[in-house]
């Protein structure tokens, strides 16, 4: 009779320990150097390797941020990038999955922008719209 009450106490003791984690009260204690790695590597899966337009660069920050604003106003469907490899800011533009759809969106820039390449590197998914 006394194993079968002792019996009884510890399996609602258990229940009571182990029903918290069932029921959402579970918290993770995990180390933010691998929390960080897993957030970096969740944002390289929305990247691809694709071109962008190299539009200019220069050390000079607030000229290539006045060629920026300029590019946006021109072409709002496109997005641009300012990449810093010292010295220089790089000025890109677009997310082109494709060379031949970067190299004729530079056709139109030559002579709005000082210098216009086709580069290969990473990119965000392309926008549908």
């Amino acid at each position: 009779m006394f194993s079968i009450r002792v019996l009884h106490i510890i399996s609602i003791l258990s229940f009571a320990f182990y029903g918290n984690i069932y029921f959402g009260q579970f918290i993770s204690h995990t180390d933010p150097i691998i929390e960080k790695t897993i957030d970096s590597n969740r944002s390289f899966r929305k990247e691809i390797t694709g071109f962008r337009i190299q539009l200019a660069f220069d050390t000079d920050k607030p000229m290539i941020d006045s060629l920026r604003l300029k590019f946006l106003s021109l072409y709002p469907k496109y997005d641009a990038y300012i990449n810093f490899e010292a010295p220089y800011f790089n000025l890109m533009a677009g997310d082109f999955r494709l060379e031949i759809e970067a190299e004729l969106l530079r056709r139109e820039l030559l002579g709005q922008f000082p210098l216009t390449i086709v580069q290969r590197t990473r990119i965000k998914l392309p926008r549908i719209d």
